[in-house]
């Protein structure tokens, strides 16, 4: 009996020993087998602070425990990000100690340390302000579109302005050229908001895609587009189809075109005419002319009776102005 009693008394301190550490829990991240220290993340297992993303959508704030079943039930991976405050940035789950380390035992001579964990400090969580937004990354069909909305509304104050005529001129004409000039127009500023918001991804490259539908945005963006090259087509047929005296910025870019050959014509016919009455006479012709001219005869191609009616103009409007 005596030995077996100091048997036991030699052994009780092992005993002791073993009975002051926590579980350790298993899970997988990637390929490989950790081993979690139960008593490390519950020591904020009690502070729903930590936030996660599964699948391209955000859930938290959830507590140390909760991650912990996550990561065992198999819902949660080492690649997937996690965030808490005091992190700057979403990091994967296999990066943290708290999720991959064992730790470190306590020694044996101070057994009393391991028992329950110090009060985590007090954390003040303001997710407007310290939380990285998760929000995603834009996505770049609806950024064209947006840009498509902020070109209709600059040409909408393009016309408001004053300054529709060149627009519904180059519209009206439709040629090759006019209309590379209308498409620049148009898709100037969709590039622009493209650009930008691919560099904005391209610096938040570890945020969740975009969750809007790409085939849904090239539709629209193909839609918006149609409408708006549309709406100026018929804007300039609309324009031209007036029987009103021509004003504002088509009378001074017509008489702007009618002086020209005139003032060329002049000096061939008059050589003792000089400059400035080569240039008072134009302008008093292309004054004249213009005063008689209507948005339907400019926007329309002159047959031969109209050409015939114009050169009585002409003749009519020279000699008033000798």
């Amino acid at each position: 009996m005596g030995m077996l009693a100091l048997f036991a008394e030699a052994e009780a301190p092992a005993m002791r020993y073993f009975s002051i550490f926590p579980a350790m829990t298993a899970f997988r991240i990637g390929c490989a087998r950790y081993l979690v220290h139960s008593g490390d993340v519950m020591a904020g297992g009690g502070e729903a602070i930590w936030h996660v993303i599964i699948d391209d959508r955000q859930e938290g704030p959830l507590t140390a425990a909760d991650i912990l079943e996550y990561l065992t039930g198999g819902r949660l991976s080492g690649r997937d990000l996690i965030w808490r405050p005091g992190l700057s940035d979403w990091k994967e789950v296999s990066e943290l100690d708290e999720f991959r380390q064992p730790p470190k035992r306590a020694p044996l001579r101070e057994p009393a340390r391991a028992g329950t964990p110090p009060a985590p400090a007090e954390i003040r969580s303001q997710p407007d302000r310290d939380e990285p937004s998760a929000g995603g990354k834009w996505s770049l069909w609806r950024s064209a579109n947006i840009g498509l909305l902020f070109s209709a509304l600059t040409l909408v104050i393009q016309i408001a302005g004053g300054r529709g005529f060149v627009l519904a001129n180059y519209a009206h004409t439709a040629s090759a050229e006019t209309i590379s000039f209308l498409v620049g127009q148009i898709v100037a500023a969709p590039l622009i908001f493209v650009f930008i918001a691919f560099l904005r991804n391209l610096l938040n490259r570890r945020q969740p895609k975009s969750k809007a539908s790409v085939a849904l945005g090239a539709i629209t963006f193909v839609a918006l587009f149609l409408c708006l090259s549309g709406a100026l087509f018929l804007y300039g047929e609309v324009f031209f189809s007036r029987n009103e005296i021509i004003s504002g910025e088509a009378r001074s870019t017509f008489i702007a075109d009618a002086s020209y050959p005139c003032i060329q014509k002049q000096r061939s016919a008059d050589p003792n005419a000089t400059q400035a009455q080569i240039d008072k006479y134009c302008a008093c012709v292309s004054e004249k002319i213009a005063s008689s001219t209507t948005y339907k005869q400019l926007g329309t191609a002159a047959d031969a009776a109209a050409l015939a009616k114009l050169k009585q103009r002409l003749e009519a409007a020279g000699n008033a102005c000798r």
